[in-house]
């Protein structure tokens, strides 16, 4: 399975970086933010839990080791849910992991195309 494998860290300025260490530190100890570059479009998989319900697929089902929810081409979100769906019928784990439907739905960048179209 791919992943958000290929994301790459965002350039930022000195004062951006400041502005980022003086988050981090009114956050507390334990958060640390990382920037990484926006994609125009990601791919996320997720699990049915009701009607009109829908829960990312690593946190509805974290016991899979090195699960992802997102993805940035829909390929790899494609071939990601049939493993998956592959994975739930044909699995070891105890207590064994409740299939449910799954979907891929397109996210979008809303942040971006907002500021290319100076909105």
């Amino acid at each position: 399975m791919s992943g958000l494998n290929d994301f790459k860290f965002a350039a930022l300025s000195p004062e951006d970086l400041e502005t980022i260490k003086a988050l981090e530190k009114k956050l507390g100890p334990d958060i640390r933010l990382v920037a990484v570059e926006s994609k125009d479009v990601l791919y996320a998989m997720e699990a049915k839990m009701a009607p009109n319900e829908w829960q990312r697929v690593d946190e509805v089902y974290s016991e899979i080791k090195d699960i992802k929810a997102y993805y940035t081409d829909q390929d790899a979100a494609r071939e990601a849910k049939g493993w998956l769906k592959g994975f739930l019928i044909n699995n070891n784990l105890n207590p064994r992991p409740t299939k449910r439907p799954i979907r891929i739905r397109q996210v979008v960048n809303t942040e971006k195309q907002q500021s290319e179209t100076g909105t």
